[in-house]
This record gives C-alpha cells, sequence and structure tokens, in this order.
C-alpha cells in the first residue's frame, strides 16, 4: 500500500483523514510539533515526525519518502487575527516549496488544501464550480492554493481540495469556535441580514474525498469538498445561539470587523455555493454523512458543547 505522508494529522480533518488511511493499511507518516501531538498520532496509528511547516529539510525528506504528500496544515492555525496574509502566505509557500522539492522528478502525488470560497459568488446566485472565477482583490489571500499554477506547469501530480467555509461535525471545527466566542460574548451574531449563503460539508465526508483524490485523481484538477449550499448565516448563528442559549443579534459590516476582526467580518459576508458535482462525477464521492449543518448543530454533535459551555457560562 502507498506510504502517505500529511501534515496537519492531528487536528481536526488531519486526525479524521489520518485514521482512515491507516484503516485502509497505509503507513501514514504524520508532521508533528509536540510530544503531546506525537503521543496522539501515535494512538491513531501514525509514525510522528517532528517538525513543522518552517523546518523545511523535514518536509522534503518526507514528501520524498512517501509515494503521497497531503498537506492540510496552514499558519493562520491558532493564529487568526495574529498573522496578516503576507506572513501567512510566506510560510505556507515555503512549505509547499520544500514538500515540492522532495517529489520533484517523480510522479508522486501532492495534494493542496484550499478553499471552495476562492470562487467569487456567481452574480446569478447559481451554484460555483472549480472553473469560476476568483474574487476581485481576493479577501483572503489566495491562500494555500497561490502555488498551483506554478506547480503545475512544472508538471508535478499535485491536486487541490477546496474545503467548503464550514466544516463540520465531530462537536469541532468553525462551529466549535464561534459557539465558544458566543459563549464568552454572551450573544451570538452575524452581519447585516443574514441572508447570504455559504457551503458546508461534514469533517467524515471531506476526510473521504481527500482519500479519493490521495487514490484515484488525475493530476492537476481541483476539487470542491462541499455538500449543502443554499444554508444561510443568520440560520448558523440562530442554530448556534439555540444550541447554546443565548441571544442572536445582527451587526454591521463594520461593528463586526470591530469586534471580530477584518477576517472573521469577511468570513461573515461572503456567499459562497461551491458545487460538488465534479467530485461525485469524476471519482465517484458519496455525501454519506445524513445530518446537515444545521441538524448536527441542534441535534447532533454540539449539543453536548452547547451543554458544556452553559456549564462555564453559569460558573463565570
Amino acid at each position: 500500500m502507498p506510504h502517505i505522508f500529511i501534515t496537519g494529522a492531528s487536528g481536526y480533518i488531519g486526525s479524521v483523514l489520518t485514521t482512515l488511511c491507516v484503516s485502509e493499511g497505509h503507513t501514514v507518516h504524520a508532521l508533528s510539533r509536540t510530544p503531546k501531538s506525537d503521543e496522539y498520532l501515535s494512538s491513531l496509528g501514525a509514525v510522528a515526525i517532528r517538525g513543522d511547516l518552517t523546518t523545511h529539510d523535514v518536509l522534503t525528506r518526507e514528501a520524498h519518502l512517501a509515494d503521497i504528500t497531503i498537506n492540510i496544515a496552514d499558519a493562520i492555525a491558532g493564529m487568526m487575527g495574529k498573522i496578516d496574509d503576507a506572513e501567512r502566505t510566506r510560510i505556507n509557500n515555503g512549505a509547499l516549496t520544500a514538500l515540492a522539492k522532495g517529489i520533484d522528478g517523480t510522479y508522486k502525488k501532492l495534494i493542496l488544501t484550499s478553499g471552495s470560497l476562492f470562487a467569487a459568488a456567481d452574480p446569478s446566485g447559481a451554484e460555483t464550480n472549480e472553473e469560476s472565477p476568483g474574487w476581485e482583490g481576493m479577501p483572503f489571500g489566495v491562500g494555500l492554493e497561490s502555488m498551483f499554477p506554478e506547480l503545475m506547469t512544472r508538471g508535478l501530480n499535485v491536486n487541490v481540495v477546496r474545503l467548503a467555509p464550514w466544516v463540520y461535525g465531530r462537536g469541532g471545527s468553525g462551529v466549535k469556535l464561534f459557539m465558544t466566542g458566543a459563549a464568552q460574548a454572551g450573544v451570538m451574531t452575524y452581519v447585516d441580514d443574514g441572508a447570504k449563503r455559504t457551503s458546508s460539508v461534514h469533517v467524515d465526508d471531506a476526510a473521504r474525498l481527500y482519500y479519493l483524490i490521495a487514490t484515484k485523481a488525475p493530476p492537476r484538477e481541483a476539487y470542491n469538498a462541499t455538500s449543502q449550499t443554499d444554508v444561510t448565516f443568520k440560520q448558523l448563528a440562530e442554530a448556534m445561539g439555540k444550541t447554546l442559549g443565548v441571544k442572536v443579534e445582527s451587526l454591521g459590516f463594520e461593528e463586526m470587523k470591530e469586534a471580530a476582526g477584518v477576517f472573521l467580518a469577511r468570513f461573515l459576508s461572503l456567499e459562497n455555493r461551491g458545487s460538488n458535482e465534479k467530485a461525485r462525477r469524476e471519482l465517484g464521492w458519496k455525501i454519506e454523512e445524513k445530518k446537515g449543518i444545521l441538524e448536527e448543530i441542534e441535534k447532533g454533535s454540539y449539543v453536548q458543547l452547547g451543554a458544556e459551555l452553559r456549564t462555564r457560562m453559569e460558573k463565570a
């Protein structure tokens, strides 16, 4: 079975993907920054490799040793509001350059992680696809996809996973971050009328798509990892507020920018309806998780999170 190297393997999506790859019989080497991560990754059946996005020699070596390299790590992890776009791009692109060096001259696969939010909203409100144009001015920068054209031109066997803005399930990810913030503030907020629609995908479905791309996808193709595309930001805020037991309020863009920073204000203001048709048609990807994001928040894994956060609020 192909040997797989994963960066970001101890994270929300990475841990699910690592478990899946190990269960399929692959040897998985996983980038690890701390002894705690070493232990966690070992418990998943992976081989922990000490390093981070700046240890370029480690990245090059592991990519060279592996048959498939999957890059999920992002310099913004744990640094939202503390790192600007230029620094994020510098670190991420340095890591990708090191990974690409490890597979240069081979046909080994390298999978990058981006987002369906890379595509600008369709003027008619229709779903976008992997060929849709990007936003004018790119409000989040070009992110981890910035090197994709260069790597394709060099002939590398590279693919991109474009994750939905809302990856959910297992009580984690952005839903957890927003609920935790609302618990601290005592209110759940959204921008303006909250009518913009956004895309979502369950973390288990996302992991399955990564695996299909790793094992089946033709080179130099991007795929949207999305399921629902019609849920509005107001609906999300109301579901999280209901589960958490806090009031839900609208803020203007500038108010949200002042309260939460420009990154989150933009994130909550941009429509994204990324179609998953290409992944279903070309790779046979299926959405297997039955609960949509609103049901998962109100009746699934986030119910326990809401109860825990309410207990903390009561003790505060």
